[in-house]
């Protein structure tokens, strides 16, 4: 095990993880340099066309040692003289609402690479990552990136490292993943800096195997492969192991590597991360953060899993074709086995048939979840607008909402604009650090936060505030459910829970957002928002009308007026018991676009 290295790249979103991903595979051998695609640990289509990261990427990359360098000082006892270092590398996402992914990560690994981009400097996911590696005790090698580019503030951000890490300058290493300028340095200094596992972990004399489940996903053919981190013994095709905590026993079919694709080899050994084959085809038997063990082994405990994520944001989704039902569910079943924090139960709607009740992380993790399921699956869906979940107590009129902790690091001079703007959403402040980049704090309740927050605050910061959050507690406040009503009938999917002073607001915007998105029917179509039995906003659709008899006080045609007077009020009569027995077509664009509002 001494000369395996364990390590992960850790940043805020953007700042260039999976570029340097790709220099380090390069200069591995892994990959030839201009003959691969661009940020190749980023296998989904979904990541590569927005830009970002949205699954850890493990893989294992072998660095021939450079013992007559001078400048990699490596204790030959420490290496047992080998010729190759193995260093595994797992590349995380850097988006708050994937920070669970972070979590898994950084349970496998000895050591970190915190990158900050120059142009930008430390960003709230810097340190709420930072923060995640020093509470595991791992090794956090700084590093500053995007120094070649004409705008980089290397000196600035220098000085931040220095001021939140507390390290001294030479640690700080200088780099830019796209051209490679300092990645090699970088990469000697993880050879030199991160421990072995051997030096984090004791091992028990009896040799017992015990492995840790970081990921997973499911194949149609090979069924459920699991992501391990081996602590102790080692693992071989043909073994008989089991679940600590689920009791799932199965017999390995293969075990390998990630070089990133998946690679047979014969075992994995303690310190070592990989894969196993189960060939399990219910997913429901594995869970990610369980223990893998030999089927003997009875008294071998788990290792410490993760905490359960809980789902902060909830949206209801159908299939539009209801004969999809089933086909969701499967898929469903399978997503969440790739993305552990998805939660959902079935519910039916009157509009919109049956579907299933999920709870998400954020908006960006509901959104990708969504365009997951439709173009991985062949799915096309409907996702009501996002809400958060409210407790109920025994005062009527009082609910409980979650509030979050905020944290937006900023320029100085978006200051006052932005603390005018966390007025407009019930948030609390809590303190304000400034030292190189203002650090404000401020307590919010989540409901706010799902709105249009985000957005508004990249239009007055221009662009240059960044925001981590974290779930607090549950707060109680005046609240109660606002009714969208159509033609008096009541739909459920636009009815949300809202506060006492935010009710009359958000009731005129969904009755006047819902008149310009449900297209005009034959009959009058009245929306209206209802709170604690009064109406408070309404709107109406006025309905075609082929009128053909009178025109500008005028009789078109021949005939009496008065017959056609009546033809006209049978049309009236008609359009009346149409509007009784009609329903109204809310088409599937009307939720997305209530949806990014």
């Amino acid at each position: 095990m001494k000369n395996i290295k364990n390590f992960a790249i850790i940043a805020h979103v953007d700042h260039g993880k999976s570029t340097l991903a790709d220099r380090f595979l390069e200069l591995t051998g892994v990959v030839e340099k201009n003959n691969h695609a661009e940020q190749m640990l980023d296998r989904n289509p979904i990541s590569r066309e927005r830009g970002i990261t949205i699954k850890l990427a493990p893989v294992r990359m072998k660095y021939k040692l450079k013992v007559k360098n001078q400048n990699l000082e490596i204790n030959k006892k420490e290496i047992c003289n080998f010729e190759f270092l193995i260093l595994n590398l797992i590349d995380t996402p850097g988006h708050v609402d994937f920070s669970y992914e972070v979590d898994r990560t950084l349970a496998c690994v000895e050591g970190v690479i915190l990158l900050v981009d120059a142009t930008q400097g430390i960003q709230a996911q810097t340190i709420a990552n930072a923060y995640k590696a020093i509470e595991k005790n791992l090794v956090i090698i700084p590093a500053i990136n995007k120094i070649d580019l004409p705008n980089a503030e290397v000196e600035k951000t220098k000085k931040q490292l220095i001021d939140f890490l507390g390290v001294n300058e030479n640690e700080i290493y200088q780099i830019s993943a796209k051209t490679g300028a300092g990645v090699e340095k970088l990469l000697e200094a993880i050879i030199k800096k991160i421990p072995s596992p051997f030096l984090s972990y004791s091992l028990d004399s009896n040799n017992f195997f015990q492995s840790l489940i970081f990921d997973s996903y499911y194949d149609s053919h090979r069924g459920v492969i699991v992501f391990i981190r081996v602590f102790n013994g080692e693992i071989k095709k043909g073994q008989k192991v089991k679940l600590a905590n689920l009791g799932t026993i199965f017999e390995v079919n293969e075990v390998g590597y990630f070089s990133p694709d998946l690679t047979a080899c014969e075992k994995l050994s303690s310190g070592e991360i990989g894969y196993i084959v189960t060939n399990l085809k219910d997913i429901h038997q594995v869970a990610v953060g369980d223990t893998i063990i030999d089927n003997k082994d009875n008294a071998v405990t788990s290792l410490p899993g993760y905490k359960k994520i809980k789902s902060m944001v909830f949206a209801s989704i159908f299939p539009t074709d209801t004969s999809d039902y089933e086909n969701l569910k499967k898929a469903l079943e399978k997503l969440s086995l790739n993305d552990s924090s998805l939660e959902y139960q079935g519910i039916y709607s009157q509009a919109l048939g049956t579907g299933f009740r999920v709870g998400f992380l954020g908006l960006l993790h509901a959104d990708v979840v969504r365009e997951r399921l439709e173009r991985e699956f062949g799915l096309s869906l409907v996702l009501t607008p996002p809400k958060v979940e409210y407790q109920e107590t025994n005062i009527r009129g009082i609910k409980k909402e979650p509030w979050v902790k905020i944290t937006i690091l900023t320029p100085e001079k978006y200051l006052g604009d932005i603390m005018q703007l966390m007025q407009r959403y019930r948030a609390q402040f809590l303190t304000m650090d400034n030292k190189n980049q203002i650090i404000l704090e401020y307590e919010m309740p989540m409901s706010e936060m799902i709105t249009d927050f985000f957005d508004n605050l990249k239009s007055v910061s221009s662009g240059f505030a960044s925001l981590d959050w974290q779930f607090i507690e549950y707060r109680e406040v005046k609240a109660d459910e606002l009714r969208i009503l159509i033609n008096n009938q009541p739909i459920e999917e636009f009815s949300e829970i809202v506060v006492e002073e935010k009710a009359y607001e958000r009731a005129s915007f969904l009755t006047s957002r819902l008149k310009e998105l449900i297209p005009r029917q034959q009959y009058e179509v009245k929306i209206q928002g209802e709170y604690r039995g009064k109406i408070i906003a309404s709107s109406r659709i006025a309905p075609f009308r082929k009128d053909v008899l009178i025109k500008s006080g005028k009789v078109l045609g021949t005939g009496d007026i008065g017959r056609k007077k009546k033809l006209l009020e049978r049309q009236k009569e008609g359009k009346k018991r149409m509007k009784m027995v009609g329903k109204v077509e809310v088409p599937k664009e009307a939720f997305f676009k209530l949806f990014k509002k």
